[in-house]
């Protein structure tokens, strides 16, 4: 049962004491953590509550509820190539889901046969994913990079050979003459028009094959396949189960029921072909009857405007987004205040996952809601991945304690094992209705994925927000796989050292990569916040990213940064980082250098920048790295 939460919003009696500040109420139901501990360190925690169960099969069985209760009002929205909104309704989103769905089964699609899509997201693609997971088609979303940027298409060819498309969609069929293809604009003869299969009508014989088809549906079969944006090589392909899908409805179901009385609004601009944008939040948007504005921003120079521009029209009902979005924005909101207020009308929570939020960053977010609304706006947290249909574990009370990332959702298992070293990290790994079974056709991954007990390794760190209490939260610690050593032989935990870094150098820096490896020493790269840059001196204000990020003024106040790390007791090679170079090219998406959870891929970039980090150990680096030695 929900149980709203006047006033400050009250956390569960084993979670930390009310704020300091007064917080926007929010009404998520209280719950308490169970935990266990073992003689050997190892901790077991899960919720008091069990994994809620619903009737309806996957996101699709919602639908007819939704188009007669909210049949005229707005279901997905995104801009058309003029600018102005374009949007489907929910009366029409179940009568082309169901048209597109019959269609599907006329090609010869099937449990067997899936589909492939290879563009973004859109209003089609919404309809097709919903249509392809209505009747038994599992639906393989890949990143557009993969069709449209690649050279030699290696990875398409390596997620096509795991998961071999009977057909692929895209927006427009310009680059795919050959392929048999579902096109929204520019069909060819022998391809299929989006226009056609959206108007297929839904005759007596046409919708008992619907019937039959989804009749034939069963828990393990795969709904979904997402694909891990990993370093180097070819994608994981991860099988998402009807069964998996069906947990994460429940649970919006369920967490989030207060919200639906009201038809809530959501701004997105996270890809559906990640676990994070096209599972959890996708899933959010069906299930709670929301109009979904599909955000055609960025968190990069170039495209957050357009996020700006979204968030000026459209007042949200819950805003989330990766650590480097909020990075970005805040500055954003602090100088437009028709922005904040437009964000802030309504929200009734802030949410970020997967990395750790900069203190300053969170301190100058909640000035500006404290400025404009009079309160300060809940800033949940999480942490999950691909392979947990981004569910785990979550933080959705009011807590001035940056980085708790919560407790176990219902229906988790999560077991924290103790890391070497001291320093009190755990391994955190899950298990529960939404872990997935495998990865496709790597029965050798799938089984170096889990552990003897049946949990998934995310190869996440976490520490206890208090030690004595594991009830109080976690706080993110890193990835296991980042940590290296220096040539001393003394363990970097990169996450630590990364996060000490943004926030020593606030507002100067966004993100950081951390080098060093079999190094004596600690650098860094990292990218510069534009707005904080250019604020030190009216001369930098006009600068473009690449002049600024070697200005002199610019170097100078890093290295005073850098020699104020050193001196607040962080004089050991493992925590202080002694150069630092700023980059103007962001970081790459497509390139991997960025994860699905927002979080930047410190091996992925220091091997794309491999040129980079050797400037940082030369003898005598360049005038525009920082440097206290």
């Amino acid at each position: 049962m929900n149980k709203p939460l006047a006033g400050h919003p009250r956390a569960p009696a084993d979670h930390p004491a009310t704020p300091r500040y007064k917080y926007r109420p929010v009404c998520f139901p209280e719950r308490r953590t169970l935990v266990e501990r073992r003689p050997d360190g190892t901790l077991l925690l899960r919720s008091d509550a069990p994994a809620n169960k619903i009737p309806q099969q996957g996101l699709a069985g919602f639908l007819p509820d939704w188009a007669e209760r909210r049949g005229a009002s707005a279901a997905f929205c995104e801009r058309d190539a003029q600018g102005a909104w374009r949007t489907i309704t929910w009366t029409e989103l179940w009568r082309q889901v169901q048209s597109v769905a019959a269609a599907l089964l006329e090609l010869g699609l099937g449990q067997n046969r899936p589909l492939m899509l290879l563009s973004g997201n859109s209003i089609e693609q919404a309809v097709l994913l919903l249509a392809a997971e209505y009747v038994g088609v599992p639906a393989a979303a890949v990143s557009p990079a993969y069709s449209t940027i690649s050279r030699d298409f290696a990875r398409l060819k390596g997620v096509a050979e795991l998961v071999p498309p009977a057909a692929l969609f895209v927006q427009s069929a310009a680059s795919f003459e050959r392929a048999a293809v579902i096109a929204v604009d520019g069909a060819t003869a022998g391809q299929h028009a989006w226009s056609t299969l959206a108007a297929t009508a839904l005759t007596p014989a046409r919708l008992a094959a619907l019937d039959r088809a989804r009749a034939a549906i069963r828990p393990a079969d795969t709904v979904r396949v997402l694909f891990t944006s990993g370093s180097t090589g070819v994608p994981k392909g991860v099988a998402i189960a009807y069964s998996n899908l069906n947990a994460v409805t429940a649970y919006h179901a369920e967490n989030l029921a207060a919200l639906v009385e009201r038809q809530p609004v959501f701004l997105d601009w996270l890809p559906w072909h990640h676990g994070l944008g096209g599972v959890a939040n996708f899933a959010r948007a069906i299930v709670l009857g929301a109009t979904h504005y599909i955000d055609d921003g960025r968190p990069v120079p170039g495209l957050l405007q357009r996020t700006v521009r979204n968030l000026r029209e459209v007042s949200p009902t819950l805003f989330n987004s990766v650590p480097s979005a909020w990075s970005a924005l805040v500055t954003e909101l602090e100088r437009d205040p028709v922005l904040a207020r437009s964000l802030l009308a309504n929200v009734v929570s802030f949410g970020y996952g997967g990395a750790s939020l900069p203190r300053d960053v969170f301190l100058r977010i909640q000035r500006v809601a404290e400025q404009t609304v009079g309160e300060h706006i809940v800033f949940g947290s999480g942490l999950g991945s691909t392979e947990t249909t981004a569910m785990g574990v979550s933080c959705t009370w009011a807590t001035d304690d940056v980085g708790n990332i919560g407790v176990p959702m219902p229906g988790a298992e999560i077991k924290l094992v103790p890391l070497d070293g001291g320093d009190g990290r755990y391994e955190i790994r899950m298990r529960g209705p939404f872990v997935f079974s495998g990865y496709v056709k790597r029965p050798d991954l799938t089984a170096a994925a889990f552990d003897d007990e049946g949990y998934f390794c995310l190869g996440d760190a976490v520490r206890l927000v208090d030690p004595a209490d594991p009830a109080r939260g976690l706080v993110f610690a890193g990835r296991v796989v980042e940590d290296f050593k220096l040539a001393n032989g003394t363990w970097v935990r990169t996450g630590a050292v990364r996060l000490a870094l943004i926030d020593q150098c606030a507002p100067l820096i966004s993100d950081a990569v951390i080098c060093g490896h079999d190094h004596n020493y600690l650098a860094a790269l990292a990218w510069p916040n534009l707005a904080g840059c250019r604020a030190l001196a009216p001369e930098l204000a006009e600068l473009d990213a690449q002049a600024l990020v070697q200005h002199p003024l610019v170097v100078n106040a890093l290295c005073e940064c850098l020699r104020r790390q050193g001196s607040q007791g962080n004089e050991s090679a493992s925590l202080s980082v002694q150069r630092l170079m700023l980059m103007a090219e962001p970081p790459s998406i497509d390139a991997n250098e960025m994860a699905e959870k927002g979080y930047v891929n410190q091996a992925a970039t220091r091997a794309r920048r491999a040129h980079l980090v050797e400037q940082l150990f030369h003898a005598e680096p360049q005038a525009h790295v920082a440097r206290t030695r």
